[in-house]
């Protein structure tokens, strides 16, 4: 087999790839390492996984059907181009977070997105509590080890609590947004958000959410967000948001806090809707 099939071969047969198999997939096709799968390298990687989930006797009808299939289920931002995280939605990997998003940021040699951050997080901060407990940080050093490589125990209690403390700069016990921020190249505007989310009060964010969630459940819907975040915006001192504004605005929410597309029964919690809100408000 050529190396083309024997990578792809292995989603065919649907066996897991460990993470360096992911990265020696993703580096196949990225032939420019510019962090996306686009135009030549887009259409290689289709008529490839075409080839080995239907067949080779495929026609150009079927493939295009197929093609636009796989799209609209991995494509998230509509804009043509695959990003390694959309990869990872069909390629079955062993559970690391975090390497898609080291992908991007080494391909790209670029700085994290705010909403790309903050999917970090809220993907680690199972419980919306705005900081990760000791619990969930053991999740998030295991897959910073295996990112960069590092073979330690996570067993080792001494280790993983110097570990710990070593991102909770001010021993509160806690790795709170602002600490894990200073891990990662994540964009200035995000740091300035981190600031600018104090003027955000948690009263006023409650009082529009419980107008909106009549019957108290603590959970927004998708469907609701539109309206949520219209009325919300009338109470803001700042500028009113326009409509194409909340349209976007409301996109980004759902995947950010959700990590998949607009599904109008899609619901998402109070603290976590009020944490993710008040950061990208600001960028």
């Amino acid at each position: 087999l050529n190396r083309k099939s024997s990578i792809l071969c292995q989603l065919y047969e649907r066996k897991h790839f460990t993470s360096k198999e992911f990265r020696r997939l993703w580096d196949h096709y990225d032939k420019d390492q510019n962090g996306f799968l686009e135009t030549a390298e887009l259409e290689r990687f289709l008529r490839d996984l075409t080839e080995v989930t239907l067949g080779e006797e495929v026609d150009e009808a079927e493939y295009e059907k197929f093609k636009s299939k796989i799209m609209s289920l991995i494509d998230d931002n509509n804009n043509g181009k695959l990003e390694a995280k959309e990869l990872s939605k069909i390629i079955p990997t062993e559970e690391n977070f975090l390497l898609v998003y080291s992908i991007q940021a080494q391909q790209m040699g670029a700085q994290l997105s705010s909403q790309d951050f903050l999917e970090i997080w809220c993907h680690y901060d199972k419980d919306s509590s705005g900081y990760l407990d000791f619990t969930e940080a053991k999740d998030f050093m295991r897959d910073m080890m295996k990112v960069n490589s590092l073979k330690v125990d996570l067993n080792n209690v001494t280790y993983l609590d110097t570990f710990f403390r070593t991102f909770d700069t001010d021993d509160n016990g806690v790795i709170e947004l602002d600490e894990m921020a200073s891990i990662f190249p994540v964009e200035e505007k995000f740091h300035n958000a981190l600031k600018l989310r104090k003027r955000f009060t948690k009263e006023n964010f409650d009082r529009v959410f419980d107008a909106v969630d009549k019957e108290g459940t603590g959970v927004m819907t998708v469907k609701s967000l539109p309206k949520f975040v219209t009325d919300l915006s009338k109470t803001s001192k700042q500028r009113k948001l326009t409509d194409k504004e909340i349209s976007d605005l409301c996109a980004r929410l759902v995947q950010t806090a959700t990590g998949s597309k607009n599904d109008p029964d899609e619901t998402i919690d109070c603290d976590r809707l009020y944490l993710v809100l008040s950061i990208l408000l600001h960028v």
